[in-house]
Parts: C-alpha cells; structure tokens; sequence
C-alpha cells in the first residue's frame, strides 16, 4: 500500500533522515514511526485494576491508621448524621 506525501517539506525531511541514517526511504520512515509510537505509548497510562485500586486503598489506610478503627455504622447512624447536617444548614 503506497502513502502519497504531498508536502514538500515532509518528503524533503523523509529524505534528509534516510541519507543521514543510510536507511531507503521507507525504512527512515518506519523507523521514525516506529520511535514517536514508542513515545506516544509511553505517555498512556493504563487505568488501574479493581484489585489495584483495593491494593491502593488497603496501604493508604494502614498508613493512616484506618485499619486498626472498626466503624460499626448502620442506616440509622448514616440517618442521624444526615439529620445533624440538616439541622446545621436550617440554623439561623
């Protein structure tokens, strides 16, 4: 499959790195091609893992001592704080 370079500057820089490189034409260009990918990929971060996430979440709360606190919460308990923040923003 041909790739049809229209402009002039491109195809004379495509050039200007094959004879530099003493590569032919196309293989300049794969290997230019073949290093920005490698960039490129470089800067994607795949997006974490649930067990990664839960990993993350375990240390950060044995870092901040959250794993030795056992926090006994019901609906009621959830009600009542919902309650209390009602009455906070109802105040005079």
């Amino acid at each position: 499959m041909a790739i049809l370079i229209k402009n002039v500057d491109v195809e004379k820089r495509a050039r200007e790195l094959a004879a530099l490189t003493g590569e032919s034409l196309t293989g300049a260009i794969d290997e230019a091609l073949k290093l920005r990918l490698a960039l490129e990929n470089a800067k994607v971060k795949p997006r974490p893992t649930m067990a990664e996430i839960m990993a993350a979440t375990e240390r950060f709360r044995k870092a901040v001592g959250l794993d030795k606190r056992k926090v006994n919460a019901t609906k009621q308990t959830f009600d009542d704080l919902w309650a209390e923040s009602e009455d906070l923003d109802n105040r005079p």
